[in-house]
């Protein structure tokens, strides 16, 4: 038995790593899912069946794009906001521009994602929100300073929108994942990628909390089983 069959879904971030294992992990399960992307080609997406992807083109920071594309399904149970850039080094030698994009993005497109989400999910009184953070909000390493900040502001900004969705029958969840091997370690030698987390084992929790309607899950820090890399 699909445990999501019947449900519409949007994933940002659905090009690659995370975003890309939960649309596939969604999809699996039964759901519609629309996965969208910079990478992704602009203009109208066809609707997608039940248990299959589709591939959107999205910029999160853009407000227009993403009234757009929120309001092409027929119908929307699922978000899975997880588009992310991430740029490293000391601060002393932090970009002002490096800092503003990751701000833009974090916490900037989750607003707006969650926003529009919740244009649509309250009058229906139900839906769920997940968003990918990470336990960099948590716990502070070098050579991480920016990114820290745009996950701890995604994540002030997560509480509150749990707070606000409870009284609608929405969920909102957080999961804070530590060392998963994607495209973010490309640049950043000196890691063992093989110690980490893959893409496909958050997807696979995240399916785990979706699919159980009765729990509301609010904030979740995930970790390889060597603990911090």
């Amino acid at each position: 038995m699909k445990r999501l069959l019947g449900k519409f879904a949007i994933v940002t971030g659905g090009s690659t790593g995370i975003g890309a294992a939960c649309a596939e992990a969604l999809a699996s399960e039964g759901a519609a899912v629309m996965a969208t992307g910079r990478r992704f080609a602009q203009g109208p997406a066809p609707h997608p069946a039940l248990g299959q992807v589709v591939h959107a083109g999205l910029d999160v920071t853009d407000e227009a794009q993403v009234v757009q594309r929120f309001g092409e399904l027929p119908q929307l149970d699922l978000v899975v906001c997880s588009a992310g850039v991430g740029t490293f080094g000391p601060v002393i030698n932090m970009s002002v521009a490096d800092l503003r994009a990751m701000l833009e993005v974090h916490v900037v497109g989750t607003m707006l994602c969650a926003r529009e989400a919740l244009r649509r999910m309250q009058p229906k009184r139900k839906g769920h929100i997940v968003i990918i953070g990470s336990h960099a909000a948590h716990r502070a390493f070098t050579d991480c300073s920016g990114y820290t900040a745009a996950k701890a502001g995604q994540l002030g900004l997560a509480r509150v929108l749990a707070e606000e969705a409870r009284p609608y029958d929405i969920r909102v969840t957080t999961l804070l994942p530590g060392a998963t091997n994607t495209a973010i370690w490309d640049d950043r030698p000196g890691f063992d990628r093989s110690k980490m987390m893959k893409p496909e084992d958050v997807a696979s929790f995240l399916v785990a909390i979706v699919a159980r309607p009765g729990i509301a899950v609010e904030e979740v820090i995930l970790t390889p089983p060597a603990g911090v890399l």
